[in-house]
């Protein structure tokens, strides 16, 4: 019974949502569905905010390896949740006015200004030497088709990276990373991304035909 319940709630209001798109009549349901499905996902969202602190709080305790990175995530973590929820009620005391500006407060902004962006950037700027390290991988493997097709990853990434450079006039090089990054470039995402939309259509129908159970696992 534990296990055919979610499987028959699952399959029931799937499909029922699924109708209501052919179905005006009933489209008014799919609005409460989905607000139910707001209400469980902020559930969902808390029990995975204790969720990480009971992991990691039991990492720093019993001192396990990585401990202090788990204690920079529980603090930063603890200081952004106090901040918002003190901005959030200063706000809503203020009036309604001040409320609908939601938690972003000047402490918020500026967190986010000098400390999320920042960060951001420093990730952003280690991709030149993530893809340099993976065209490097890929050389080495021994298939000629490993080769060739690291040389090409290779001589891309060099392209689009001096490309952008702006020490130097490289105008046709900053031609032709234009064209890979509008012609190739976008192909393959349009690609990816279609792929995502068949993948993610075929694991919904075989989760309302019953064939995948994610509720048992």
């Amino acid at each position: 019974m534990k296990r055919v319940a979610p499987l028959v709630v699952t399959m029931v209001f799937g499909w029922l949502t699924l109708v209501t798109y052919f179905w005006p009549v009933i489209a008014p349901a799919r609005y409460i569905l989905v607000e139910l499905a707001v209400i469980i996902a902020a559930f969902a969202a808390i029990l995975g905010t204790f969720n990480v602190f009971h992991v990691h709080g039991t990492r720093i305790f019993r001192q396990r390896p990585g401990w202090f990175y788990s204690f920079v995530l529980l603090a930063s973590m603890g200081v952004v949740l106090v901040i918002g929820a003190w901005e959030g009620v200063t706000a809503m005391v203020l009036g309604q006015d001040a409320a609908r500006q939601g938690v972003s407060g000047e402490v918020m902004l500026w967190l986010y200004q000098y400390i999320l962006i920042p960060v951001q950037a420093s990730l952003a700027a280690l991709l030149p030497f993530l893809l340099a390290f993976a065209a490097y991988r890929t050389l080495r493997m021994r298939s000629a088709s490993g080769t060739v097709g690291g040389a090409l990853f290779l001589i891309t990434a060099i392209i689009v990276l001096l490309g952008q450079v702006p020490l130097f006039n490289l105008t046709p090089l900053r031609d032709l990373r234009e064209w890979i990054i509008r012609v190739p470039a976008m192909a393959g995402m349009r690609g990816i991304l279609l792929g995502v939309g068949l993948g993610i259509t075929a694991t919904a129908l075989r989760v309302l035909m019953g064939a995948d159970r994610p509720s048992s696992d």
